[in-house]
């Protein structure tokens, strides 16, 4: 058995809920396009997103894509002034 596959210790459960709750305080107000860019440019790894707001991994990643698609549309606008 690798340590990947061992079930979590009583440490590592109590610190899975309390990253939850932070999750669910941080991100309560905010639409789930701004809670994955928020998670997401914190580090966190879509895979880990997805879990914590309760997502499947494609729809943090069409989230991010979208969002990379409005970035590089919006760099390529002509600037008014």
């Amino acid at each position: 058995m690798t340590a990947s596959t061992l079930p979590p210790s009583g440490v590592e459960q109590r610190l899975d809920t309390i990253i939850h709750l932070l999750t669910a305080i941080i991100t309560k107000d905010m639409s789930r396009k701004d809670a994955v860019l928020m998670l997401t440019s914190a580090g966190l790894a879509p895979i880990a997103v997805a879990g914590l707001l309760g997502l499947k991994q494609n729809q943090v990643n069409v989230v991010l894509y979208d969002a990379r698609q409005a970035a590089s549309k919006a760099a390529k606008a002509p600037k008014k002034g």
